[in-house]
């Protein structure tokens, strides 16, 4: 592992609010595995979102996140738990739940291609902005660690 990557990672969880001291095992578990990950589920990638704003406990499972979740007036795709998550999927998600507003297009078709983008535009996401690619664990926690930095700066 690079310091890079050390860095990163250390941030991810400095900034989730997490001590490796008071970490929950699941949590530390879970974010090991995602790390290792070259695609990461929507119920992974729930429970990493709902987490860090407080909405589940750290010590339930991804499963467990993904069969709470109402997704009603979020308009998201039925998503299989197990199913890879997208990178417009998960921009969509983030989304609705920091509350991030859209841009002109997104406001006028509020969907995974122009969460996406806005994503993209924000700073939010590294590399291309395809909303159908799938993305690692690593680019999961660094997309989110980007909307904590800038939801601290917005507030």
């Amino acid at each position: 592992m690079t310091q890079k990557n050390s860095t990163i990672i250390l941030s991810i969880l400095f900034l989730l609010g997490l001590s490796l001291s008071l970490m929950p095992a699941q949590s530390n578990q879970i974010i090991d595995q995602l790390l290792e990950k070259k695609e990461t589920s929507f119920a992974e990638a729930l429970y990493l979102v709902q987490t860090a704003t407080g909405e589940i406990p750290e010590d339930i499972s991804p499963q467990i996140a993904a069969e709470r979740f109402d997704s009603q007036g979020w308009n998201l795709p039925q998503i299989s738990a197990d199913t890879p998550i997208t990178l417009g999927e998960y921009s969509q998600l983030l989304m609705h739940a920091f509350e991030i507003p859209g841009g002109i297009m997104y406001s006028i078709f509020p969907g995974p291609r122009y969460a996406a983008r806005e994503a993209h535009y924000r700073g939010f996401v590294r590399g291309s902005a395809l909303p159908g690619r799938s993305l690692s664990g690593s680019e999961v926690l660094f997309i989110l660690r980007q909307v904590l930095e800038w939801k601290e700066e917005s507030a």
